[in-house]
């Protein structure tokens, strides 16, 4: 009786092994043999493709945003096509954002006004060196005062 138990285990993972060797096998012809032909003729029938309320879903899906996506922005289904890119660029930044560092790269990128993007993010014990800076002359207009004198 064992003998059957332990013969009908190795029937078993032998059915399992070859169904997971005909899996690697299936995605190895895909990516090598299939997929370069399939991605060509999506290629070109995507060409003239605009954007479009489901482009524009599938690619914030694909970007993972978290709940501050629709604090922030609200039903994809009620914007209008003019902020569709403002929906991109805040779905690539929550994406990046986890550091800031990450933010300032995504800001520095798409070249949007520094101040007006940073101006939610604290950084520690800058504003007071800030204000110090700001109200102390610069060296140009001390060097301009003494030549007055």
């Amino acid at each position: 009786m064992r003998e059957i138990h332990d013969l009908s285990f190795d029937i078993d993972r032998f059915l399992e092994d070859a169904a997971r060797a005909k899996q690697q096998l299936d995605a190895e012809r895909w990516r090598e043999e299939l997929r370069p032909g399939a991605l060509r003729l999506f290629a070109a029938s995507t060409a003239k493709l605009r954007w479009s309320r489901a482009l524009l879903k599938l690619v914030v899906r694909e970007l993972h945003p978290d709940d501050l996506f629709s604090e922030l922005i609200g039903n994809l289904d009620r914007l209008p096509p003019r902020r569709w890119p403002q929906v991109v660029a805040l779905a690539v930044a929550l994406r990046h954002s986890w550091r800031q560092n990450g933010l300032a790269q995504i800001v520095k990128s798409l070249h949007i006004a520094r101040r007006s993007a940073e101006d939610g993010i604290r950084q520690p014990h800058s504003t007071k060196h800030q204000r110090r800076r700001r109200s102390s002359p610069s060296k140009r207009s001390t060097r301009k005062s003494r030549r007055d004198k």
